[in-house]
């Protein structure tokens, strides 16, 4: 694995971000169980998910840790954890999946999926269609 690599918390398998979603437990005001998986490796339990394509934009990281901030969390190491992850992917200026967003927005197409590539088979049963294009 290289350094930057996610990995799923439920296979530990390399995880891509187009793969990826992170979810937890809120309940009562307070979130517990964060946990970073493939999209189909997701805790039964979560009553929140969220795909992190859109995390990995300055903007969206910014909006997640914002929306975490003067919630109680019971345990704050996963979300530590996850949030240091995916850090690298976020404060980088070549960060690929940002230019490959706004490559990808240009013409209607996902983000986080480079123009002409096919998404994994972890990643392709929850996808849904859209149409590309103007």
């Amino acid at each position: 694995m290289a350094e930057y690599d996610l990995v799923c918390d439920a296979c530990h398998e390399p995880l891509a971000t187009e793969d990826a979603v992170i979810s937890w437990t809120a309940r009562d005001g307070a979130e517990s169980g964060f946990a970073l998986t493939h999209a189909a490796h997701a805790p039964a339990g979560a009553t929140e998910k969220l795909a992190v394509r859109g995390v990995v934009s300055p903007n969206g990281y910014l909006r997640f840790v914002n929306e975490r901030v003067g919630s109680r969390i019971a345990d704050t190491e996963p979300l530590r954890a996850i949030l240091s992850a995916l850090a690298p992917f976020v404060m980088r200026p070549d960060n690929p999946t940002e230019m490959d967003s706004m490559r990808a927005a240009s013409f209607g197409a996902r983000l986080g999926v480079k123009p002409g590539t096919q998404p994994s088979a972890l990643a392709g049963g929850a996808q849904e269609k859209q149409e590309g294009g103007k």
